[in-house]
């Protein structure tokens, strides 16, 4: 075929916030009134601490009813037609275009965002509007469902237990756990196992931190340098606590963490720390949990969701990661993303390599990845999908 298959890691939804009332249980609706208007004055106020209002004033103007994408599957679809991507997978949103779910079930998901109760509330009603949204366009539609799992493992059982009977493809959880057990920890055991036998991959996204303090200056620069950090604590703490010793056949996704430049480093210094020297002997066994290396673990059950791929000078990373571990991402709507210049940016940062690797990238290790139809798939990307020649020319 003369086209790429493309399956963007990274896509957002959600409803406008007046809207999730719908979705939630009566029980909420008193809560989820006392503070909607109070939470459209926070993300007013974030945007201006962010220093974005302006920002996403313009881009908002500049795209038009693109953003509306989010929530309706018509646009949508066009917007994936125009940029030749067959399906995505589907993430949350936060505060860029101000459709998060509501009680702190957002793309931060941090266990202090809200009560348990609530925030359990929010995802849930999340969820219920975003297997409407799938079933919509199942073969396209690569819906996560958001769980706070932290809180309660029963409760996290029985909602992705609710998310396989519902054809969503995978489970999206907080990556900040202060104050609850880390995923190293033997009470998740059961979580994996059923994730494992469902064949639904567990993700973890950029956006939850710790507080910083939004009135003084500097606090942007310092998240910036650590948000991959919090994003990706989850791996070593499950590398080193033996999951992928015990579950050999769970995959993780760590989605917009600036993959070209930080997982290369990650992986060389977890099989650091993980070979016992002279200078960490006297810390014990504490790699007993494991068989092999943590690289090795990385190439079998984790990958990398590389959000908006910059130019060709990270090619080298591409490789250092592992061709078989990258998966490409729009970030669709958000304005850090590629679109709407998405097969431009594509061309920029894959064009010239070999046509296997390009494919990979783009669509064929999602594939693997995922419990999907690839001929259905195959079939929207005949029809939609960037031409090979496009790549061929921008290498030229």
């Amino acid at each position: 075929m003369d086209r790429y298959l493309v399956i963007s890691s990274d896509g957002h939804v959600g409803l406008p916030p007046e809207r999730y009332r719908g979705y939630l249980e009566a029980k909420y609706h008193a809560a989820f009134d006392e503070q909607f208007a109070a939470g459209v004055r926070d993300r007013e106020e974030r945007e201006k601490l962010f220093l974005i209002d302006d920002f996403n004033t313009k881009w908002r103007a500049r795209v038009g009813d693109g953003l509306e994408g989010a929530w309706d599957g018509t646009i949508r679809n066009r917007v994936l037609d125009a940029d030749g991507v067959a399906a995505e997978v589907l993430f949350p949103d936060g505060i860029t275009e101000r459709n998060a779910p509501p009680f702190g079930a957002d793309i931060g998901l941090k266990p202090n965002a809200s009560t348990p109760e609530l925030q359990w509330a929010g995802a849930r009603a999340h969820n219920r509007w975003l297997a409407e949204f799938c079933a919509d366009d199942p073969h396209r539609r690569l819906g996560l469902a958001v769980i706070p799992a932290l809180f309660d493992i029963e409760a996290t059982l029985k909602e992705i237990h609710w998310a396989k009977k519902n054809n969503l493809k995978g489970v999206f959880f907080p990556a900040i756990t202060d104050g609850y057990k880390m995923y190293n920890h033997s009470q998740y055991y059961p979580v994996w196992a059923l994730l494992q036998e469902y064949k639904m991959p567990l993700h973890f996204h950029s956006g939850g931190s710790p507080d910083y303090d939004m009135t003084q200056p500097g606090w942007i620069g310092t998240y910036l340098c650590e948000y991959a950090f919090f994003m990706s604590r989850p791996m070593w703490s499950m590398m080193f606590g033996g999951v992928f010793e015990a579950y050999p056949d769970l995959k993780v996704m760590f989605t917009e963490a600036g993959g070209e430049f930080w997982f290369p480093w990650m992986i060389e210094l977890m099989d650091i720390r993980a070979s016992v020297k002279h200078t960490s002997g006297k810390l014990g066994d504490y790699n007993a949990n494991m068989s092999m290396k943590p690289s090795e673990y990385f190439q079998r059950n984790i990958y990398v969701g590389c959000s908006a791929l910059p130019d060709e000078d990270s090619t080298e990373a591409y490789y250092k990661i592992g061709i078989d571990r990258i998966l490409w991402g729009t970030d669709y709507p958000h304005p850090e993303g590629t679109w709407p210049a998405t097969q431009h940016k594509m061309n920029l940062s894959l064009g010239g390599l070999p046509d296997a690797d390009i494919q990979k990238m783009l669509g064929g290790n999602a594939l693997a990845a995922y419990d999907i139809d690839a001929a259905a798939l195959w079939k929207i990307a005949a029809r939609i999908g960037p031409a090979k020649q496009l790549f061929i020319e921008q290498a030229a």
